[in-house]
């Protein structure tokens, strides 16, 4: 693993409607801690990250460098760059910065991660690197234990899916650099829009390997979340 320089792409361009507030989802406080921050704190503090590129609403660049990043007196650098209209364009808007910072394409591996994942463990991020600069890429996933039903115009099953075969694919996603351009660069040829970063480069016929994610690696999207994310903070 020598000689791979390691750069995280923290992806916070969430509007928050299902979580139902006036705040976007990313900013709103954990313990008086904003989610977002939380999460920088993990990439942060990890010895092998050497730069945290943080992908947000252009219009809020300001607010993070006042609010997210300046009381918390980070030492990583962190870089802020503006998303897209669609989560897709502002991870590749991050990729491009990582080009800018590392342009030893194939020696970099780059993790892509959401904004308001708080909870990911240092654990977690070594086995996906790992994993990731061995074999290219590497996500993490739950083997899901439910039963699971595929259900048409919300109402009618169609039939039961074989569950020995589906899990939940989490963040952090994490590829060698020169990879994840390549399946980035395929998607916009042939048009595809992907509904994580692994969906690209199994579009593009490239290999993504799997590791053990977390049940406590969860994301924040509605208030229920938020009442189990300090339930998590009181006892981790």
């Amino acid at each position: 693993m020598k000689g791979f320089r390691h750069i995280a792409i923290i992806v916070a361009g969430g509007k928050g409607q299902r979580m139902q507030s006036k705040q976007k989802k990313q900013y709103l406080e954990l313990e008086k801690i904003p989610i977002l921050t939380r999460t920088i704190k993990v990439f942060e503090s990890h010895e092998k990250i050497c730069d945290i590129i943080l992908v947000i609403p252009k219009e809020d660049k300001k607010f993070c460098r006042e609010s997210i990043l300046e009381p918390f007196d980070f030492k990583t650098p962190i870089h802020l760059v503006a998303g897209g209209i669609r989560r897709q364009e502002s991870v590749f808007n991050g990729l491009k910065k990582t080009c800018e910072l590392s342009p030893d394409l194939d020696k970099t591996v780059v993790l892509i991660h959401d904004g308001v994942r708080p909870f990911i463990g240092k654990t977690l991020i070594d086995d996906c690197i790992a994993k990731a600069t061995i074999n290219g890429a590497c996500i993490p996933a739950i083997k899901i234990t439910d039963t699971v039903k595929k259900v048409l115009d919300g109402q009618k099953i169609a039939k039961t899916l074989d569950r020995d075969f589906l899990y939940k694919a989490q963040t952090p996603q994490v590829f060698r650099l020169d990879l994840v351009l390549r399946a980035y660069a395929h998607a916009k040829a042939t048009l595809f829009a992907g509904t994580d970063d692994a969906s690209l480069m199994e579009h593009a016929g490239l290999l993504v390997c799997v590791t053990d994610g977390s049940l406590f690696n969860i994301k924040l999207t509605t208030p229920e979340d938020l009442s189990l994310a300090r339930y998590l903070l009181s006892t981790l």
